[in-house]
């Protein structure tokens, strides 16, 4: 009897912290994805030569607030379910009121959360179409005046599918932070409506 009084927030508290890993995951993956457009790949495009980050992109930096702002909630909310645990309650939080008080701000985080995940999601399947586009319209042009792509766009190229691929991974990453704070809610109204 003790342990099945313990389940649910065992699994809650297990459930935090994999969304915890995923979330700092993401993070992490946002923060240090970068690429840099050198001088001679500047001259042939005609754009300006830089380091490009998340910081440039304002749907990345909205994938980072949210993965920090989730970071924040999530660290705040393991206590809850480790105290539930130690004192044997199936409910975390104690009461109703406040187990429900954490339940809505649960809502709340995984819609959040979820919106980061949409906004890395979107911005970088277009950008990566349009990237996609513009080297297909090189190799276009290389075809028809039977000449090479220069090395310069292909390194470039090369360069801009590593940085949407840890965009994509970044936002996969926190999509399934969403997923688990949606078993969270699951759990915790269970526990609410089971007494």
């Amino acid at each position: 009897m003790a342990s099945s009084k313990i389940a649910l927030p065992s699994a809650v508290l297990v459930l935090r912290l994999v969304t915890l890993a995923l979330l700092l995951a993401s993070l992490v993956l946002i923060s240090l994805d970068k690429f840099h457009v050198s001088d001679a790949e500047a001259i042939l495009l005609d754009v300006q030569a830089k380091e490009i980050t998340f910081k440039d992109v304002y749907a990345y930096r909205y994938v980072l607030a949210i993965a920090v702002a989730g970071c924040v909630y999530t660290l705040l909310q393991i206590p809850f379910a480790a105290v539930s645990i130690a004192r044997r309650k199936t409910r975390i939080g104690g009461s109703e009121g406040v187990a429900l008080l954490l339940i809505c701000a649960d809502v709340v985080f995984a819609l959040v959360i979820a919106t980061g995940a949409a906004a890395g999601y979107g911005y970088t399947g277009d950008a990566k179409r349009n990237a996609d586009y513009t080297y297909h319209s090189w190799e276009r042009f290389a075809a028809a005046t039977g000449s090479l792509i220069p090395p310069e766009v292909t390194q470039l190229n090369t360069d801009i599918r590593r940085f949407f691929m840890l965009a994509f991974s970044s936002a996969l990453l926190m999509l399934l932070a969403a997923a688990c704070m949606a078993l969270v809610i699951m759990i915790s109204v269970y526990a609410l409506v089971r007494r």
